[in-house]
């Protein structure tokens, strides 16, 4: 009895007792069984084997017939036969059911012979024909009977024909399979040529030969056509040089052959010469010489494959300025090629700069500014060696103040131009030469003092004078009070010019009190005034001096003279006297000095100065000297410098350069007649201009020093 409580407790507790009762859809039913997919395909003749799933969801026992439980949830296999059958389950309380159906949907398995075959003589005959039975097999029904269509023993015709076996099990389910039925004719006629190629000529494509195609046919009465045999030689093969005999023979698909061989000839010839493979070049000279040149030259032929190609002039060598044809040729032993092609060396790059004087600064000489020496830079060409150079302004030109650009510039023989440039900065940094009023006493016009627009003071004031050597109206200015005081007062007057330099001094002005009426007026010193500077100053330069003159004008006592090096450094004292002329010696070769020449009167007043730059400078061409006129050539002489291996001598007509030698020593007789550049020249009347440079090392380094100078003669008749 308590266990039937408990029972009913739990199937209350699940809902199982309510779902019973109520009859509710919604609910879940106490026991389910889960199937596989339906129908279930049969194994055997006596059904197949199914696995199913039960579940309690009351929680009681469940037993399953015809297998499985007692339990809450199991898997259970049982066999089924063929047909529809049931499964029941139950707890005691609930049930469920249900159906499993077996079905026969394989058709039977039948199974026939690889082929069959016959044979017969007439192409358009025919053959019986018999194989082995057909079997047929089914999962269900075991072995059958099967039938096939045509069936053994039937008549078949020449060619394939497909025969079909089938068989059918008691549940309907047929099936089927097919083989062939060959019948061969059997053919003992040869095949006949119907076309045979005449001779046939070809052009060699490679050192084997050619591939050489051509038409052959023949017939055969089976109706198909009959293979070819060629002996090796089949079209499309490669026949060798010269003549090959090719003999071909026809078989049938029976094995009858033709028994007489069709023959022609295959002729492979080599006429096709070598082809050039021969380059255009373009090359920049990098010397006088023009260019050493290597490039490569090849040739392909069909046979000899890459034979040797024979070229002049050869590669590397030196190819001038200009175009140059190369012939080249090339033989494959038979045919020959020949062939060209140019190297053409261009000169388009101008020449370089060496030596170029770095931007200066300069003090300005006067208002138009300064005189500026400098050492033009060294142009170098590599196929011409050395150019003259042409810079604008020039040295020993007068430049600006401010900053001016000197740009000089080279031009080859080839009309290449390079341009290299320096700046020139000409300053003022020269003060005012500022003289005062002499220092004195005047008397005061009133009690407290004297007004300084009253006549010996507006005196003292104005007797301020001021020079400058660059600007010509440098301004004068003072401190002086409206009104003078009794007393000792000191002016202070500032003298500065339109650069900006200035320069004050002091005087003194004694303001004494007024006197009784009648008194006289104190004496004036005289006034100061600067000395005229010197005129015609001229500096001309030689080796390690220069030679300076001038004119010293009325009221000059004497006149001191310094110099200094224009890129700056100490001011220094070489001469004072009253002489007119000065050669200052011991000086720097290359090195620009500046001199200014300051005038002085007996009072000790000094003028602003007059400034002059030069440049000391060894002459280097000894003979002929420049601008000499002469019937004769000239031989031109020059020094010697001790580390140069060669020089280089170019003499110019107008603007062209007519010659250009290399002598070693320092030393060049000119001819009357010469080479240059492939074009004869003769030494006529006229101006010349000849040039020499130092050259270090070998010539190839294209190493040049300094332009040692130029100078000018003239052939007359």
């Amino acid at each position: 009895m308590r266990r039937l409580v408990l029972a009913l407790v739990a199937l209350i507790g699940s809902g199982a007792l309510a779902s019973t009762t109520l009859g509710s859809s919604s609910a879940p039913p106490a026991i389910s069984i889960d199937l596989p997919s339906m129908p279930v395909e049969a194994t055997d003749g006596s059904g197949a084997d199914v696995t199913y799933h039960v579940k309690s969801h009351v929680g009681l026992d469940v037993t399953c017939t015809p297998a499985g439980g007692p339990a809450m949830v199991f898997d259970a296999t049982a066999h089924f036969q063929i047909g529809v059958s049931a499964i029941n389950c139950t707890d005691g309380t609930n049930s469920e059911a249900a159906d499993v159906t077996v079905q026969d949907t394989t058709p039977p398995n039948v199974s026939v012979p690889a082929g069959a075959s016959g044979t017969t003589n007439s192409p358009s005959g025919t053959a019986i024909v018999t194989w082995p039975d057909a079997t047929a097999n089914d999962t269900v029904d075991g072995a059958l009977s099967a039938s096939c269509v045509p069936a053994s023993g039937s008549s078949f015709a020449v060619g394939t024909t497909t025969v079909t076996c089938s068989a059918t099990d008691n549940h309907g389910n047929t099936g089927s399979a097919s083989f062939a039925v060959t019948v061969t004719f059997v053919d003992t006629t040869p095949p006949t040529f119907a076309s045979i190629p005449g001779p046939i000529t070809q052009e060699a494509t490679s050192s084997a030969g050619a591939a050489v195609s051509y038409t052959i046919t023949a017939v055969d009465d089976s109706g198909a056509a009959p293979a070819i045999g060629c002996g090796g030689h089949e079209s499309g093969t490669t026949f060798p040089l010269g003549v090959t005999t090719v003999s071909c023979t026809a078989t049938d698909g029976a094995g009858n052959s033709t028994p007489t061989p069709a023959t022609f000839t295959v002729t492979v010839q080599d006429t096709t010469p070598p082809t050039l493979n021969l380059p255009d070049i373009t090359a920049e000279a990098d010397s006088g010489s023009g260019k050493s040149v290597t490039y490569t030259a090849s040739a392909s032929d069909a046979v000899a494959g890459s034979p040797p190609v024979s070229c002049s002039p050869p590669s590397g060598s030196t190819f001038p300025v200009g175009t140059t044809t190369v012939n080249c040729s090339a033989t494959d032993g038979t045919n020959s090629a020949n062939g060209s092609f140019t190297v053409t060396v261009t000169d388009s790059t101008g020449p370089s700069f060496s030596a170029v004087p770095a931007d200066r600064q300069v003090e300005a000489n006067g208002a138009a500014g300064s005189a500026v020496n400098y050492t033009p830079p060294t142009a170098t060409d590599s196929t011409d060696g050395p150019e003259p150079v042409t810079c604008l302004p020039g040295s020993g030109s007068t430049f600006a103040l401010g900053t001016s650009t000197v740009t000089c510039s080279a031009t080859d023989a080839h009309g290449n131009t390079s341009t290299v440039s320096f700046s020139v900065s000409v300053v003022d940094t020269t003060k005012p030469t500022l003289i005062v009023p002499a220092d004195r006493a005047i008397y005061a016009e009133s009690p407290d003092g004297i007004s300084a627009q009253n006549q010996p003071v507006a005196q003292f004031l104005n007797e301020a004078q001021a020079v400058d050597s660059v600007d010509p109206s440098p301004h004068v200015s003072n401190n002086a009070p409206g009104f003078f005081n009794v007393g000792v007062h000191v002016v202070t007057f500032t003298a500065s010019d339109a650069s900006g330099n200035a320069v004050s001094k002091g005087a003194t002005l004694d303001v004494r009190p007024m006197p009784p009426a009648g008194t006289p007026p104190l004496p004036t010193p005289p006034a100061r005034t600067p000395p005229k500077s010197v005129t015609g100053l001229k500096a001309d330069a030689g080796d390690k001096l220069v030679r300076l003159s001038w004119q010293i004008p009325d009221g000059v006592d004497h006149v001191v003279v310094t110099h200094q090096l224009s890129a700056g450094g100490d001011t220094q004292v070489v001469y004072t006297g009253s002489a007119e002329s000065f050669t200052d010696r011991g000086l720097v070769n290359g090195l620009e000095y500046r001199y200014v020449v300051v005038s002085v009167d007996k009072n000790g007043n000094s003028s602003a100065g007059v400034a002059v730059v030069a440049l000391p400078k060894a002459t280097l061409l000894r003979s002929p000297k420049d601008g000499a006129r002469m019937k004769k050539p000239p031989k031109l002489v020059w020094v010697k410098n001790s580390e140069a291996a060669y020089y280089n001598v170019q003499l110019f007509r107008g603007t062209v350069k007519i010659l250009s030698v290399w002598p070693v020593k320092p030393a060049l007789l000119v001819g009357r007649t010469w080479k240059y550049k492939g074009r004869k020249y003769k030494l006529t009347p006229g101006v010349y201009r000849w040039y020499v440079w130092p050259g270090f090392g070998a010539r190839a380094a294209v190493d040049y020093g300094e332009l040692l100078g130029f100078r000018s003669f003239q052939i007359i008749r």
